[in-house]
């Protein structure tokens, strides 16, 4: 496939030095599935495997977390239980800009944690069932997903198809209003409104998970796809477009208008800052850079670790330090931090404070994770199409999403 001059200058900067031949295609047949029309042209790319609707993989999720947190914490002396949330805020501050909102922020979340124990896991789950709120939204939502369509990680003959596809949030929102009017206790309120926001979240987030698993391979084996090379140039664009934001009229005008290239042009941005994150750190001495995976993810040595550090986000939102997706010598403790964040979240609704902070911690907790879990798709695909089995599950675990398939 040709690309213009410019094209392929940037991909033998930006490929050239981590394409590996022996990587497999494997991954990519069993999991996606290309629609051509009758001319040939591709319509659409699909996921394979796509979760069956139902909100009890989470509720059981949850409980079980919340429940063996409560149970650890309650089975070791108070200062022992104090000690490692405190260990876990300073962890949280250290990558943070230690500002005044962030210090505040943290504060919160230690004590969000700190208060788990005192929690009637089974009477407040218990309580949310009532009222039918539940039932409504795993009624509604089911009803949306069939008109969305999940599977569809790429539609690259319409600009315009994810940017029109906003039902589910309107789902969210009515689900929301019903539930403040059925439920008089706040905590139970809560608790019931963090359901739903994760609920949906975490299963819009299979199809986001799987584009950047796409992008993989759409970087590795452009070649081989049996895609013609606008086809190509479609399917990225149509990745991108999924990201425009509702409110992101003029966005979406752009790339309608300039869909041969709009993906393309948003890719090699996202190389071209990681290749300067690489460059800088080499530059910097602050790590052994290694082997690169694909655009999103390099192997390195940090402070005598060897690691995974994420090329696309952030510690958290305001970092500038690259997140780290894998500790070889510590292969839980990406999973574990990201349980104590997600149990800091529900805890929160437990806590008598104003709906304003919790909404402000909310945000600065997401943005150490929410993100960085998405894009580490790309590490899965990386690592299947590497054949590497052991390292795809141990990434699909720390992803702490029980609506994704493998």
């Amino acid at each position: 496939m040709k690309r213009t001059w410019m094209t392929f200058f940037v991909l033998v900067l930006s490929l050239g030095a981590y394409a590996n031949p022996t990587l497999s295609m494997d991954g990519f047949n069993k999991r996606f599935k290309i629609v051509k029309n009758q001319a040939g042209e591709v319509t659409s790319v699909k996921m394979k495997f796509v979760s069956k609707f139902s909100l009890k993989p989470y509720l059981v999720h949850i409980k079980n977390d919340l429940k063996e947190e409560i149970d650890r914490m309650r089975s070791q002396n108070k200062s022992a239980t104090e000690a490692e949330v405190n260990e876990f805020i300073d962890e949280l501050l250290a990558s943070s800009n230690k500002s005044q909102e962030d210090v505040e922020n943290a504060a919160v979340v230690r004590n969000s944690l700190l208060n788990l124990p005192k929690i009637d896991v089974e009477k407040s789950f218990s309580e949310v069932a009532k009222h039918d709120v539940l039932k409504k939204f795993e009624f509604d939502l089911k009803d949306a997903l069939k008109m969305l369509d999940l599977s569809i990680v790429a539609e690259p003959t319409d600009a315009r198809f994810f940017y029109r596809k906003t039902v589910t949030y309107e789902v969210v929102t009515r689900a929301l209003n019903f539930a403040k009017k059925r439920f008089d206790s706040i905590p139970v309120l809560n608790l019931a409104s963090f359901i739903i926001v994760k609920v949906h979240d975490l299963v819009i987030e299979q199809r986001q998970f799987h584009q950047n698993m796409l992008l993989h391979y759409l970087q590795n084996f452009e070649t081989k796809l049996g895609m013609s090379e606008s086809d190509v140039n479609r399917v990225f664009s149509s990745i991108y477009e999924s990201r425009i934001g509702v409110t992101g009229y003029g966005e979406s005008n752009t790339a309608a208008r300039t869909w041969e290239k709009y993906g393309l042009n948003k890719f090699y941005a996202v190389v071209r800052a990681g290749n300067n994150k690489v460059r800088q750190a080499n530059r910097l001495g602050t790590m052994s850079m290694g082997a690169r995976a694909n655009f999103a993810f390099v192997e390195a040595v940090e402070d005598g670790q060897r690691v995974i550090k994420n090329l696309v986000n952030g510690h958290n939102m305001l970092s500038g330090k690259m997140a780290t997706a894998y500790y070889y010598e510590k292969p839980n403790k990406v999973k574990r931090f990201r349980s104590l964040l997600n149990l800091g979240q529900v805890g929160l609704g437990f806590l008598p404070i104003p709906g304003w902070i919790k909404s402000a911690v909310e945000g600065f907790v997401e943005s150490y994770y929410v993100d960085q879990k998405i894009t580490e798709g790309a590490l899965v695909g990386y690592f299947e199409s590497a054949g590497n089995k052991k390292m795809s599950k141990a990434i699909k675990r720390q992803n702490i999403n029980p609506y994704l398939i493998f």
